[in-house]
């Protein structure tokens, strides 16, 4: 038989030529595209699928070992580069998640922020001036020095500023701040 080209049409291979030429050149071809991939099952998958074209191939191969070497080395390209890009693509979801979640935590935080601003305005301004410096790291001394309250009624006044803003907290709902 001549093909529309003019070469000899080629059947498929012997099963018997297959199966030598299989238990032949597979451990090369294995071993080649594991230094490709770096990986046993998936340089075994590539191996399988290099001998599933060599067995359904048409076409007449001079040089098998040459033409097994190049379409494994093809197979094994082509699925990096597929690898390559889905990874990025991964990546970039992932990056479009985190902003968004980042987003929705920004407006999240914002709106605790002016609910607790909201409470603490209701607060007496003592109550308050002290609790603000006392939760912003101020020792008793320092707040008595800024504030020229005394030292004794500071931690009254934070006690009870405590208590009215949990008051208030809890009238005004879960703001998720304490």
């Amino acid at each position: 038989m001549i093909s529309i080209f003019g070469f000899p049409k080629r059947k498929k291979i012997k099963e018997e030529e297959f199966q030598i030429n299989y238990e032949k050149y597979y451990p090369i071809v294995y071993k080649q595209l594991y230094y490709l991939v770096g990986n046993n099952e998936l340089a075994e998958d590539i191996t399988q699928e290099v001998f599933i074209k060599y067995y359904n191939s048409k076409e007449k191969i001079e040089f098998l070992g040459s033409w097994l070497s190049k379409v494994a080395t093809n197979i094994a390209l082509n699925y990096l580069r597929g690898e390559k890009r889905r990874i990025k693509r991964e990546e970039s979801i992932l990056e479009e998640v985190n902003n968004i979640f980042s987003i929705e935590d920004e407006i999240f935080r914002n709106e605790q922020i002016k609910g607790v601003r909201k409470i603490l305005s209701n607060l007496p301004e003592n109550q308050r001036i002290c609790l603000l410096l006392k939760f912003s790291g101020y020792s008793y001394e320092e707040i008595h020095k800024a504030t020229n309250i005394p030292k004794n009624s500071i931690g009254q006044l934070i006690a009870r500023g405590k208590q009215k803003f949990l008051k208030l907290y809890e009238k005004e709902g879960d703001l998720n701040v304490l």
